[in-house]
């Protein structure tokens, strides 16, 4: 069979395929969709295939942000004496006597002369004031293997004589209400006196609690104190101390434990 015939053939089957198209037969059964539905099922799975899509997309996770560790700053050292020692103003008693340290009190270490077994100390109550102390009867806590070694200083500054023969003594003056009974306030007032036994001095200074609270001219050998005391056993100390320019002698002290008429 030639082609034109075949082609002859073809064309009526076409023809009957396509009637075929658009006839609907019914035999019983609802069609299982509709025809006019396509174009709406087509966009509602194109949406939900969209929706998984997206859904399955990775989320990004927040990069952990870098936390700073924290550094440990070392506790400075601290020591205590088992018999009541001396404390200069270098590594021995040439340079000038500053105070004594007495057993229960805890000083903290600043600094260590290994080779003359002297340990520099904050003074106690006195802020920026420094002294060498033995470490016959040391005791000590804490790690010192930090701890600088401070150059040998020059001649003491401590080199004028004390004051001598410092006295105390105290009167007060309640300050609370009579029903208050949690009330401990009252008003002191010290009366210090001491004798002068260094002819080149300048002039005094007065210290409370380690704080300086008056300057007295060079002749000065009495001083008044009046000040509001808010706990009943808390000790007042008081230190007098000698000056002349950047010369200074020890600070001497005296404590109040209790005050009385």
């Amino acid at each position: 069979m030639n082609a034109p015939r075949r082609l002859r053939l073809f064309v009526p089957l076409l023809a009957v395929m396509a009637l075929a198209c658009s006839v609907t037969f019914d035999l019983g059964m609802p069609p299982l969709v509709r025809r006019d539905a396509l174009p709406t099922m087509v966009a509602q799975t194109l949406e939900a295939m969209t929706q998984q899509a997206f859904l399955a997309l990775p989320t990004s996770t927040p990069l952990p942000t870098a936390t700073s560790i924290p550094t440990s700053t070392p506790v400075p050292p601290t020591l205590s004496v088992s018999s009541a020692t001396d404390c200069f103003a270098g590594p021995s008693s040439k340079y000038g006597f500053v105070i004594t340290i007495r057993p229960g009190t805890i000083v903290t270490v600043v600094g260590k002369d290994a080779a003359d077994n002297y340990w520099v100390i904050n003074v106690p109550a006195y802020p920026g004031t420094v002294c060498w102390l033995s470490g016959q009867y040391a005791q000590l806590s804490g790690e010192t293997a930090h701890l600088p070694e401070p150059a040998t200083p020059q001649p003491s500054r401590y080199t004028l004589s004390e004051p001598r023969g410092l006295g105390a003594s105290c009167s007060y003056e309640d300050l609370c209400d009579d029903d208050d009974e949690d009330c401990y306030k009252s008003r002191w007032t010290v009366h210090l006196s001491w004798d002068n036994s260094e002819p080149d001095q300048a002039g005094v200074r007065i210290f409370r609690n380690g704080w300086q609270i008056a300057t007295l001219g060079g002749r000065a050998h009495a001083y008044t104190d009046s000040f509001v005391h808010h706990h009943r056993h808390d000790a007042v100390t008081y230190g007098v101390q000698a000056y002349r320019g950047q010369w200074l002698s020890s600070i001497v002290s005296t404590s109040l434990r209790h005050c009385h008429d």
